[in-house]
This record gives structure tokens, sequence and C-alpha cells, in this order.
């Protein structure tokens, strides 16, 4: 038997999931409903109240030089 359940967002919030589902070409019900299936599905752990979700297998990992020359952009 489903159940509901209300969740509420902000303003901000919901104008982007309303983008996000016009750009999947889906309504905002079905495509909230799909997104936080996948996130419940997911192997995800929380740090510190943050989702951690674990590295794809074979996925590279970024050094701090790597994350500096990222955040300083081409023209650094």
């Amino acid at each position: 038997m489903a159940t509901t359940t209300t969740i509420t967002v902000d303003a901000t919030l919901k104008a982007r999931l309303a983008e996000l589902a016009r750009q999947a070409g889906q309504e905002v019900d079905e495509f909230v409903e799909a997104l936080l299936r996948r996130v419940a599905d997911a192997d995800v752990r929380f740090e510190r109240g943050v989702p951690a979700f674990p590295r794809r297998p074979g996925a590279p990992t970024l050094t701090v030089e790597d994350v500096d020359r990222l955040i300083a952009g081409p023209d650094a």
C-alpha cells in the first residue's frame, strides 16, 4: 500500500526542480519522485549531516593541486 508524504521546499528549490523536470521532459511530480527514489536506493552515508556517495570504481581521485587548478580556471 502506497503512502504519501508532504515535503516542503522553498521557492528557489521549487523553481530549480521545475526547470530540471522541464529539461527532462517530465512532470515535476514524476521527476521528483524518480529523483528521490534514486537517492533512497543509493549507497549513501552521511558524514556530519552531509551525504557522501562512494566513488565509482575506476574513477580518478583529484589531488589538492587538481582542485586548485580547477578553481583557478584556464586563465590562471
